[in-house]
């Protein structure tokens, strides 16, 4: 008897662990960072800049950040991979404007502050979607896996500041489809694995009640 509840522990603990271990599984990611108020991002053919139309010192537009740049046409991807989507925190500014966001998810690659913050492919024409994951960070997301990025192919991304200009900023290029932004959430087979340490907690405690009940 104490040999088999040695074991269904053994169970216990690699099914917790197993699901641990899962969760905290994550997209590939090649990443890329960036100071000061222009530069590249991990290839040389995508450029960014800080307020390349002026920002609101200018033209009181929103202090905005920009690949290659707002206003300023279109960046080719240099990865050397299909990428889907991209994550982005930006420090040393205001937060990221939530209404420029909403702008851009349904403005259709209108560019410029008329087009909201938003980040689309061109030939063919995709937007993907803009999710904002903390006051200064923000996700862009394909929805769907056919909407990838090709090494070479052109794509803009704007994002508006409610504030002051930002002055760096560290990403990824996410390298497998995740429609939703990556997290440290259990996913679904982590739960069935989890849910079987749990079924085995239960045969172990209802052993011991059951061994009580009898004297042995």
């Amino acid at each position: 008897m104490n040999t088999m509840r040695m074991n269904m522990k053994t169970l216990i603990i690699l099914a917790l662990g197993g699901a641990a271990l899962s969760g905290a599984a994550s997209a590939d990611l090649i990443p890329f960072s960036g100071t000061g108020t222009s530069g590249v991002l991990s290839a040389s053919s995508e450029t960014w800049y800080f307020n390349m139309d002026g920002g609101a010192a200018f033209n009181q537009y929103l202090n905005n950040w920009g690949s290659p740049g707002v206003n300023g046409g279109e960046a080719v991807s240099g990865e050397s991979e299909d990428v889907f989507g991209m994550q982005i925190t930006f420090t040393g500014g205001g937060p990221i404007d939530a209404s420029a966001i909403a702008i851009g998810n349904s403005a259709g690659c209108v560019g410029s502050t008329a087009g909201g913050t938003t980040f689309c492919t061109f030939s063919p024409t995709d937007v993907w979607t803009a999710i904002q994951t903390g006051p200064d960070s923000i996700s862009f997301l394909a929805q769907d896996p056919s909407s990838y990025l090709l090494p070479g192919q052109d794509y803009f991304a704007n994002v508006y500041f409610d504030g002051a200009t930002p002055t760096g900023f560290t990403g990824d290029w996410l390298t497998t489809f995740i429609p939703t932004p990556p997290s440290s959430a259990p996913e679904p087979a982590a739960f069935g694995v989890a849910g079987a340490g749990l079924v085995l907690l239960g045969a172990i405690s209802r052993s011991r009640h059951h061994a009580r009940s009898s004297g042995t």
